[in-house]
């Protein structure tokens, strides 16, 4: 269960590689932060959100909805700084993690999945500083 949409702005830092980066392209601490905050409402219907973690292709965060856990992924297009505006992948999927008998058997919440990737594509097309870019 997963679902994507690539962007391009530059609301979010993009040129300036942090000391606390894994590799020069983990860009999107600023995109998590603001990200958290526009889902912060969710909690009110059942989800949980994690602070932001880095990865080596970006930022994300961990919003459950009971015993399921969705990764949200904010990927930077690119292998460092760049001066245009920056694209990036933002994606959500289901992560069972290590367990075998809930990735073989456990069925996840399709509606809260739902919920939440619409309320994550309403807040990035709600912004006119980002423009979706179609496949």
């Amino acid at each position: 269960m997963q679902d994507a949409i690539t962007i391009e702005t530059d609301l979010f830092e993009h040129r300036e590689v942090k000391p606390h980066f894994i590799n020069p392209c983990c860009f999107g601490e600023d995109f998590a932060i603001w990200l958290r905050g526009e889902l912060s409402r969710l909690a009110g219907e059942g989800f949980s959100l994690s602070e932001p973690i880095q990865e080596d292709y970006g930022w994300g965060l961990w919003a459950s909805h009971g015993k399921d856990p969705f990764w949200i992924a904010l990927s930077y297009v690119g292998d460092g700084p760049q001066e245009e505006p920056a694209q990036w992948v933002v994606s959500v999927n289901y992560e069972a993690g290590l367990n075998l008998v809930k990735r073989l058997f456990h069925k996840p919440n399709r509606e809260a999945f739902a919920v939440l990737c619409e309320r994550i594509w309403q807040a990035i097309r709600s912004n006119p500083a980002i423009r979706t870019i179609e496949d």
